[in-house]
């Protein structure tokens, strides 16, 4: 619902979870990216316990943790309180298949996303990809794609109308619009960086930005 306080996850990339949480400050909502922060699984845990009333979405991008040591920390975030865990659509069915399993039981859900950094593919591959995401047990499917012109723009919020449970994320300068109107057209929610720290894609504007934006469009109004 627009208006709702825990639509901006705030996408932690400090090193350290001491800088990450100065990074998420007092909202309410964080992407933990376990590649970027690297806590140990101790840490991981403690952060997630530690903090009831922060909604966290728990992630984990390839290149920095092996397979295995990767997904041991989603599986972990999704029994110690995580409120999503998200895992990219190219690790296959039997990975998101492990993934809903650590799910069970738990208040978690499971994101399977897709990244496309160099352009956005045609709306029937989107479709396919969305459809093949929810096949394998996908409670949202985030697809962040880079736009290339405002058509882009358009063409990526009209699939929020198309399927549900999506969350749309425009990528580069001219996605940046996207990410805001995203909220207006069914997403539940979007990412920004900290006011703080690094975006983790093209075009992530702040939480502090982000917060602006809405008010000037009335956003939280009634």
């Amino acid at each position: 619902m627009i208006g709702e306080p825990r639509m901006l996850f705030v996408c932690l990339s400090a090193e350290g979870v001491e800088n990450a949480l100065r990074q998420l400050g007092d909202e309410p909502c964080a992407e933990l990216r376990i590649d970027l922060v690297k806590p140990t699984l101790d840490e991981m845990k403690a952060m997630i316990s530690g903090h009831p009333d922060v909604w966290f979405i728990v992630t984990c991008r390839p290149g920095v943790f092996d397979e295995e040591t990767s997904l041991q920390y989603l599986e972990t975030a999704a029994k110690c309180g995580a409120q999503y865990i998200d895992i990219e659509y190219e690790r296959g069915a039997e990975v998101a298949a492990r993934m809903k399993k650590a799910c069970e039981g738990t208040e978690c859900q499971l994101i399977i996303s897709y990244h496309n950094f160099e352009y956005m593919p045609e709306e029937y591959t989107l479709l396919s990809i969305i459809d093949e995401c929810k096949a394998r047990g996908a409670d949202k499917v985030k697809i962040a794609c880079q736009i290339p012109n405002q058509g882009a723009n358009a063409a990526l919020l009209y699939l929020n109308c198309l399927r549900e449970d999506l969350i749309t994320v425009g990528m580069g300068r001219i996605g940046k619009m996207g990410r805001l109107a995203s909220l207006w057209c069914g997403s539940e929610f979007t990412y920004v960086a900290a006011d703080h720290g690094a975006p983790t894609a093209p075009g992530q504007v702040t939480v502090s930005e982000m917060k602006r934006a809405i008010d000037a469009m009335g956003m939280f109004k009634p």
